[in-house]
């Protein structure tokens, strides 16, 4: 057969029945990038919705408290979006553990309450744990990279070649009950 030749229904059937067995046995496995659809490049790399879903995913990760912003609050999403239009083989990860979180959720998710995300979310750590993990990982990365985190969690930015923090003077007193107890180990 040639294979330059348009497909038939059949071979096309049988094509998918095989590609199906060899899914089901472990033999063939089909990357994220699969998830993918063509986009112009005026469309934003993830729509409205998927956007949507990202942010609460996110705030169930780091959720605001009394002092402390929620990953959404301090611009998770934007810095995301930001990562995948300068580097967009990044955007395949992010839409198939969407697509993932959506399909969990039967594309409810953002409708959820806090109980019912972590589920989602905690069966997709354990069922899928490479997609969970580019959540989590992008996730602590946005926030923890944000200058506006750094004073709520005490971070003071140095410049490689900088002196760095202004150390207090070591306190001698600290060793004295160490200094007086018996070692704890054997001579030999």
């Amino acid at each position: 057969m040639n294979p330059h030749q348009p497909w038939s229904r059949r071979r096309f059937s049988k094509a998918v029945v095989f590609a199906q067995c060899l899914l089901a046995s472990g033999t063939l496995t089909l990357p994220l990038a699969c998830t993918t659809t063509k986009k112009s490049k005026s469309d934003p790399p993830l729509d409205a919705a998927q956007q949507e879903t990202l942010s609460w995913a996110m705030d169930e990760l780091i959720p605001a408290s009394h002092d402390m912003p929620s990953a959404s609050q301090v611009g998770g999403v934007a810095y995301i979006m930001t990562l995948i239009e300068e580097l967009p083989e990044l955007a395949p990860l992010f839409e198939g553990l969407i697509a993932r979180i959506d399909e969990a959720s039967r594309y409810q998710f953002s409708k959820m309450g806090s109980p019912e995300r972590v589920t989602v979310l905690k069966a997709l750590e354990e069922q899928h744990p490479d997609v969970f993990k580019v959540l989590k990982d992008f996730t602590y990365e946005s926030y923890y990279t944000n200058e506006s985190v750094f004073p709520l969690i005490g971070y003071e930015p140095h410049p490689t070649g900088s002196t760095g923090p202004k150390m207090e003077p070591f306190d001698d007193a600290l060793l004295d009950r160490v200094k007086q107890s018996a070692p704890f180990y054997t001579k030999i």
